[in-house]
């Protein structure tokens, strides 16, 4: 029994010797270390059970580490994958837990029988032999020892290895502690930013109404895109759409929904992270500059700082709605939201306006995402994450993106028949795994992102009104297409579009400014730590796309004071 405890617990260190690009002397440290403890820790109750009892939570961390095993096939789990699960709404957990069945499985067959064994042992009051206590105690701290020994020279060989990062499970109990500690300071926005200001304000306006829209896709890969050189015909209207600048080397700054949307909604971005702690979103920027201010969302609020920003809107409305005032959520399409665009664009025809859209777009499970008659590429039936449903995956994926390029189209066309001055900005969030090649990786948020949930299709649309009145920001987006460009343009980008002062604006970011600067691409690593994207732990699959699509991936890892 007491060897029994020790192996399962010791489980994921096993997976991990495999998985993580750790020396010789690391993986050693990785079993050894955990091995001693184990053993000390095991000895230290006479009655056999007891521990095991006691460290049920750390069983919760083990089986929650097959899971991501399963899901990702590497790494640990991190502090995303804990923020996660209080900002991923039932509905969606659903969706997803329906498809990762055989791990729960595996860690429902390791570690039930575990607890069973050691509440059948505390109650029979099965005792250990003091003899073999100490004997166990003895040899765990010889083996901690050296292990910390070991420790102590990989440092010195290695200085980025560290205990809280790379031994198994200190470095989840350290992500865990890193994740209870940023929900803490993001429960006290409404405090920290209370008194922050734009003090934003113009110096022109145009003779004719403005309308800057800002839409915000979900789970959107470029490489699905036929605009982007997809070989099917996913984006039938865009294509003919004038005025329209794409933006072929766009990548996100983070491939969860909770970061990469504020990321895109404010002046934070993965160098100055902690921006977004005391600042609000560029939605005020807009208010404290005579806009009126719509939000519209798709999405279940989750309690992220997306809820924060939609809530500074003069209008907020969310279509997304639960069932019976349960956890479960209904579907709604996102063209739903079309008619309050509309809505808001007749009501309030006295003012410039600024709309943010935030779309459900490609999330899984994708057949669920567009209406029947979106449905061109069958079959598309299936949901069950296999790789034997790839092709079916794949139709489904392929749909939702026709889908959303007509949502897409009937914004431009309601924002044409208006007759304004306006621009729309398009951005998904991230981009998603679609079991692309042996790694047969699915979905997103993964700690090590791929090439896939990287790459983003990313637009701008001016009206013809837009491009009479400022020709120049026109002629400098289209000659910055080629430009290499990330989500935290976006902010600058907007404020630049509405020619909005403010001393947080920063014109080399901005993709229609004649100082527009290429600047490092960095993505946000898990403990919010700036990285060259193509140092984030991109595999020889991820790189090969980068290189066969042309992007820039010169590495350059400084970051703008």
């Amino acid at each position: 029994m007491f060897w029994l405890f020790i192996v399962l617990n010791l489980v994921p260190n096993f997976c991990l010797i495999f998985t993580e690009p750790l020396s010789a002397i690391g993986k050693i440290i990785l079993v050894l270390v955990p091995l001693s403890i184990y053993m000390i820790v095991f000895s230290l109750f006479k009655r056999a059970g007891l521990m095991q009892l006691i460290l049920i939570p750390v069983l919760i961390l083990h089986a929650f580490q097959l899971v991501l095993f399963y899901l990702f096939g590497e790494s640990v789990i991190a502090v995303d994958m804990f923020l996660n699960l209080p900002t991923t709404n039932a509905s969606e957990a659903g969706e997803l837990l329906g498809n990762i069945w055989p791990s729960i499985i595996i860690v429902c067959v390791l570690y039930i029988p575990v607890i069973v064994l050691a509440s059948i042992a505390v109650h029979h009051k099965v005792v250990r032999p003091a003899a073999f206590r100490r004997k166990m105690i003895t040899w765990g701290l010889v083996l901690l020892i050296i292990g910390s020994g070991l420790t102590a020279y990989e440092k010195r060989r290695d200085n980025t290895y560290e205990v809280k990062t790379d031994l198994y499970p200190a470095n989840v109990m350290y992500n865990f502690y890193f994740a209870c500690k940023k929900w803490n300071r993001s429960m006290d926005y409404p405090v920290t930013s209370k008194d922050f200001t734009f003090r934003a304000t113009r110096d022109t306006a145009h003779e004719r109404r403005e309308i800057y829209v800002l839409v915000i896709g979900e789970a959107g890969r470029a490489e699905n895109w036929s605009l982007w050189g997809y070989e099917r015909e996913t984006n039938p209207k865009l294509k003919n759409e004038a005025n329209l600048v794409l933006y072929k080397d766009a990548i996100t700054q983070s491939n969860t929904t909770h970061k990469s949307v504020p990321l895109i909604l404010s002046a934070a971005d993965a160098c100055h992270y902690e921006r977004l702690y005391t600042q609000k979103s560029v939605v005020t920027a807009f208010k404290e500059a005579g806009f009126k201010t719509v939000f519209l969302s798709n999405q279940v609020p989750n309690r992220s700082f997306t809820d924060y920003f939609g809530e500074e809107a003069d209008y907020y409305k969310n279509i997304r709605p639960t069932e019976d005032g349960g956890l479960i959520t209904l579907n709604n399409y996102d063209e739903a939201m079309l008619p309050f665009m509309q809505h808001y664009i007749d009501s309030l025809a006295n003012d410039n306006l600024l709309i943010v859209f935030h779309t459900y777009g490609s999330h899984f499970n994708y057949k669920e995402r567009y209406p029947e008659e979106f449905a061109h590429f069958t079959p598309a039936d299936a949901t069950e994450i296999e790789y034997k449903n790839k092709a079916q995956l794949v139709n489904a994926y392929n749909n939702s993106i026709i889908y959303t390029d007509h949502f897409l189209h009937n914004v431009i066309e309601i924002l044409r028949a208006s007759g304004s001055d306006a621009t729309m900005i398009y951005s998904p969030d991230h981009g998603e795994d679609l079991l692309d090649d042996s790694r047969k990786r699915f979905l997103h948020a993964s700690p090590i992102p791929t090439y896939y949930q990287l790459h983003i299709p990313f637009m701008i649309w001016f009206s013809d009104n837009y491009i009479e009145a400022r020709p120049n920001f026109y002629q400098v987006a289209r000659y910055n297409s080629n430009a290499p460009v990330a989500t935290n343009h976006i902010f600058h980008t907007l404020l630049n579009l509405a020619e909005i002062n403010t001393s947080h604006f920063e014109p080399e970011f901005s993709l229609i400014n004649p100082v527009f600067k290429r600047q490092p691409r960095m993505y946000l690593g898990d403990h919010d730590n700036p990285i060259n994207y193509y140092e984030v732990g991109l595999k020889k699959q991820d790189k090969e796309m980068v290189q066969q699509r042309g992007m820039d991936h010169t590495v350059n890892t400084s970051c703008k004071n």
